[in-house]
């Protein structure tokens, strides 16, 4: 009897272990909601509601990827009602691995979640307002034309 029930545990636990990792293997965790005087102080790339925080580490990202050299950065923006959204990346010198998380947007909706993708490029372009919006594209889980919008500052 205590065989059967170590058994059954042991497989509650392993299936719980791979119900919290993506199809590579990898554990994706979400994070913590933090507010964004924090998220400035943690070093994250800042935007909430048209004024910035840290924009010098975005540049060096730009730079970094530019030159190949690995580096990583932490986009958050945040909700008009005050909910963050992170981007990850992380760029090892040939590839960027990006994470979306949305997952303390409490109007998120259904899609609502960690995503992650493989991408090779970011990208600036200016917008009919004059405002500069980077992307990430040439992503391996979606068509080579589609692209994710990281941050949208306005032009110097």
């Amino acid at each position: 009897m205590k065989k059967l029930i170590f058994i059954i545990v042991s497989i509650s636990l392993f299936g719980s272990v791979l119900g919290c990792s993506n199809n590579n293997g990898k554990s994706i965790v979400t994070s913590k909601p933090y507010s964004s005087n924090e998220a400035i102080s943690k070093g994250d790339v800042v935007y909430l509601h048209q004024s910035y925080a840290n924009i010098d580490k975005f540049d060096r990202f730009i730079t970094n990827l530019e030159n190949k050299k690995a580096d990583s950065i932490r986009i958050t923006g945040y909700t008009d009602e005050g909910d963050p959204i992170y981007k990850d990346l992380n760029f090892d010198g040939k590839e960027i691995s990006y994470t979306y998380d949305n997952s303390n947007d409490k109007f998120g909706g259904s899609n609502k979640g960690i995503q992650t993708d493989t991408c090779s490029k970011v990208s600036s372009e200016e917008n009919e307002q004059g405002e500069i919006d980077y992307t990430i594209s040439e992503c391996t889980k979606n068509a080579s034309e589609v692209s994710y919008f990281l941050l949208r500052m306005k032009k110097e």
